[in-house]
């Protein structure tokens, strides 16, 4: 990934979704590879590193993320996001249960010290060529994983339409 030199703005047709994952000691040196797995064939959106964000344009709806660590069907996990055009949302990555994974931000924490600490502590990024190469050569893995999507997600792991601003 490569440091942005745009700033982040929400389209007016579309939402944005920013992966933040502030930077911190425990786990710094492990990437965190991002899908959108909504259609048929996953998408790549980004690999989170510590102290960086991603964002990542939808159109309004239901969409269905993935992120893989340490190559295994273990480091699977699966989260949802029902969002609205013209607003942008969050989720925020950490450690959870031993492995990283993504939290919702919701509405009532984004005015919240925690969050603007997170939000001024994390650099926007952009896939770079390497990163790209990596999501090619790593495709068919993705597309066998990305079977791996539950049947439900947990409220737990969903962002909702009112957790945008």
């Amino acid at each position: 990934m490569t440091k942005s030199k745009e700033p982040l703005v929400a389209a007016p047709d579309k939402a944005t979704i920013v992966f933040m994952r502030p930077g911190k000691f425990v786990g710094a040196a492990v990437a965190v590879p991002l899908f959108d797995v909504t259609g048929q064939e996953p998408s790549f959106v980004g690999i989170l590193e510590s102290g960086s964000k991603v964002a990542y344009s939808v159109p309004a709806g239901e969409h269905v993320f993935m992120t893989t660590v340490f190559g295994g069907d273990a480091g699977v996990r699966f989260y949802k996001a029902n969002v609205e055009a013209g607003k942008t949302y969050y989720f925020y990555a950490h450690i959870i249960q031993g492995i990283w994974g993504l939290e919702p931000v919701r509405g009532s924490q984004l005015e919240g010290d925690e969050f603007k600490g997170w939000d001024k502590g994390t650099d926007l990024t952009v896939n770079s060529p390497k990163t790209i190469a990596w999501s090619e050569e790593n495709k068919e893995g993705t597309a066998k994983k990305r079977l791996l999507k539950p049947e439900v997600i947990s409220d737990d792991k969903t962002l909702r339409v009112e957790d945008g601003r």
